[in-house]
């Protein structure tokens, strides 16, 4: 984490609120890593592949979509914080993602939360976003982006094919049928579904309603 303070730091994007968002997502999303190789290769590609917006930007430049918390500095780092926290419940569904006590098995963790994280990096390639633009600047291709920056990485640390593979797709396809180039035969496995699923409960403003409930949800 360390050497992406530093980077921020010296292109002056380092603030209060990018360094607590960051801690928070180290905490949550980076540390749970389970397997020392998977966590290196991960970690490598947070310091030198990841672009500083990823970092500052926020998870929605239109305000169209996401809560409004993430929709200032550091947002996609807090959506993506939020997906992270969720995604033990999303694994306990699933029997084979579980041992006999319905405790998440980590080799399968680590791929959730590994997908999770690089999703959303390249979402607006290159460019750091101040606030909200009121115009959408999402590249829709940038879960294939971050998937192929992921292949690199994983040959470079040596990763399960297998293992990469899962990581891969469940990061192309995390918009689900809004990936670019989806069909209706397209097929996603179970990690493509969780991410995906995550993806989409944490971009829904209507979640502002249970985070901040009034006496009644939905009262102003």
């Amino acid at each position: 984490m360390q050497k992406i303070i530093e980077k921020l730091k010296v292109n002056n994007l380092l603030s209060e609120t990018v360094k607590k968002e960051l801690a928070s997502f180290w905490q949550y999303c980076v540390e749970p890593v389970s397997d020392p190789k998977l966590k290196d290769a991960l970690v490598y590609f947070l310091e030198e592949t990841a672009p500083l917006g990823f970092f500052v930007n926020p998870a929605s430049s239109s305000g169209k979509t996401h809560l409004r918390w993430q929709r200032g500095e550091g947002g996609i780092l807090r959506n993506t914080t939020e997906c992270c926290l969720a995604l033990n419940q999303q694994l306990r569904i699933y029997p084979q993602f579980t041992d006999k006590n319905y405790n998440v098995l980590p080799q399968h963790r680590d791929i959730i939360l590994i997908a999770t994280i690089l999703s959303d990096t390249f979402k607006y390639g290159d460019e750091i976003l101040a606030a909200s633009t009121k115009k959408s600047k999402m590249i829709p291709e940038h879960g294939a982006v971050a998937a192929e920056k992921w292949r690199a990485v994983a040959e470079k640390f040596a990763i399960l094919p297998s293992t990469a593979d899962k990581i891969y797709n469940a990061t192309y396809w995390h918009l689900g049928r809004w990936t670019p180039g989806w069909t209706p035969e397209t097929k996603f496995d179970l990690y493509t579904g969780i991410v995906h699923r995550l993806d989409m409960m944490f971009a829904d403003k209507n979640l502002e309603s249970l985070y901040n409930p009034k006496e009644t949800i939905g009262q102003k």
